[in-house]
C-alpha cells in the first residue's frame, strides 16, 4: 500500500566530509519544498574512526559490522533529535531517506559495489519509521557508477530555469548535473572538492577546514606539484565518471608540496579544485548559461573566486532560487525515497529501474 502523498519525507546525508549529518524534512504532494533542515556532528571518536578507515581503506568484518551498527545509531539518534527539535510526529513522516556513511566506492571492473555503513534496521527501529537506503548500489546494478545520485533530483528542481544549465555540487567530491535544452540530463564528478583541503587541515593544522580560504588565499601555487596531481588518470576518463577519497585522500598529496608553507599548500589544492571543475564544466559540447552551486564548498570564497577566473561562466548559488546550499543533497535522499515508495522508476543511463532497499520499522 502506497503512503498518502501528501506524508513528509526525511532525507538524510553523510557525504565524503564525514564530519556528521545533514539532515531535512520535506513535503513533495505539490512541489518539493523544504520544511525543515540541520546538521549533527558524529561524535569524535566515531568521526576519527570513519576518517581512519577510509584512509587505510581496510577492515575486518568485525570492525566493518561494528562500525555499522555505530553509525547506525549515530543516524538515528540525530534523525529522532531533529523531528523533537521541529515538532514533527512522526505519524506524519512516510519514510526516511538514508544516505549512510561511504566507506569504499568502486564501481568499475567485473564486481562493481559501494560500501555505506549505518545498519537501515537500526534506523528504522530505533526511529519507528520505514527507511529506504542502499540507493547507490541500485545505482550500479542499472548500470551507473553509484555516483553522483542526485541528477534526476537536480533536473526536478531546475528544468524549468533557463538552459542549458550546470547544477555544481561541492562537498568533499566535487560533481555536477548538465541540463540541456531538449530536456535531457546527465551527472559525473569532477574530481576533489573539499576533501584534500580539509584533509591537509585537519591532518597538519589541526583545524577542521580552511574557513573562507583565508589561509589558501595568502599563498602562492606550486606549479609542479599541480601539474602532478592534474596528471592522474581520473582526470583523463570521459564524463560520466565517479569517484571518492579511495583516491582523493591525504597520500595523494605530493611530498614535494608538503614540503611548502601551508598557505601555498592550500593554494595549490584549492586550485586543484577549480581547474579540475571548470575543465569538467567547459567540456561540454554546448556551454551552459548559468551554473548553479550548491555544497558546503559555497563557503569557501577564495575557491568560488577561483572557479569563476577559469570558467568565465554566470555563477549563482541555490539561496538564488530560496533553497539551502547545504540542504540539496539531503533533499534529494528524501525524494529519492518517495520515488522508491510510490514504485516510481528513474532513469540510469537509459535503463529504468527503483533505487533503494525498503526496511520496514517493527
Amino acid at each position: 500500500m502506497k503512503p498518502s502523498s501528501d506524508k513528509i519525507f526525511i532525507g538524510t546525508m553523510s557525504g565524503t566530509s564525514h564530519d556528521g549529518i545533514d539532515i531535512c524534512a520535506i513535503e513533495t504532494s505539490n512541489r518539493i519544498r523544504l520544511l525543515n533542515f540541520d546538521s549533527f556532528k558524529y561524535p569524535k571518536k566515531l568521526r576519527t574512526n570513519i576518517s581512519k578507515i577510509i584512509q587505510q581503506q581496510h577492515l575486518s568484518l568485525i570492525e566493518y559490522f561494528k562500525l555499522d551498527k555505530e553509525i547506525g545509531i549515530a543516524f538515528s539518534q540525530s534523525i529522532n533529535k531533529f523531528l523533537i527539535q521541529n515538532k514533527i510526529n512522526k505519524k506524519s513522516v512516510a519514510a526516511i531517506g538514508l544516505s549512510g556513511q561511504t566507506l569504499f566506492h568502486s564501481p568499475k571492473g567485473k564486481y562493481p559495489f559501494s560500501i555505506q555503513a549505518g545498519d537501515p534496521k537500526i534506523v528504522s527501529n530505533n526511529c519507528g519509521i520505514d527507511v529506504v537506503s542502499d540507493f547507490r548500489n541500485s545505482h550500479i546494478k542499472l548500470g551507473g557508477e553509484g555516483a553522483p545520485l542526485v541528477p534526476e533530483f537536480h533536473h526536478k528542481l531546475f528544468s524549468k530555469k533557463k538552459t542549458p544549465l550546470v547544477i555544481l555540487n561541492i562537498g568533499g567530491i566535487s560533481n555536477f548535473t548538465y541540463l540541456d535544452s531538449k530536456g535531457n540530463f546527465f551527472g559525473s564528478d569532477c574530481g576533489p572538492g573539499n576533501a584534500l583541503m580539509d584533509a591537509y587541515c585537519q591532518k597538519y593544522l589541526n583545524i577542521p577546514f580552511d574557513k573562507k580560504g583565508n589561509i589558501a588565499k595568502t599563498g602562492i601555487i606550486h606549479n609542479p606539484s599541480l601539474d602532478k596531481m592534474l596528471s592522474n588518470s581520473f582526470f583523463r576518463k570521459r564524463h560520466p565518471k565517479s569517484t571518492g577519497k579511495e583516491i582523493f585522500n591525504i597520500g595523494f598529496i605530493p611530498k614535494q608540496l608538503l614540503k611548502e608553507s601551508s598557505q601555498d599548500i592550500l593554494a595549490t589544492l584549492s586550485e586543484l579544485t577549480a581547474i579540475c571543475v571548470s575543465r569538467s564544466i567547459r567540456s561540454q559540447k554546448i556551454p551552459p548559461n548559468q551554473v548553479i552551486i550548491c555544497g558546503g564548498g559555497i563557503k569557501n570564497d577564495f575557491l568560488i573566486d577561483a572557479i569563476k577566473k577559469h570558467i568565465k561562466i554566470e555563477l549563482a548559488s541555490v539561496s538564488k532560487y530560496g533553497l539551502d546550499p547545504q540542504a540539496i543533497e539531503a533533499m534529494a535522499f528524501g525524494w529519492m525515497a518517495k520515488q522508491r515508495l510510490f514504485q516510481n522508476p528513474l532513469v540510469v543511463k537509459k535503463n529504468k529501474g527503483l533505487l533503494g532497499t525498503i526496511t520496514k520499522s517493527m
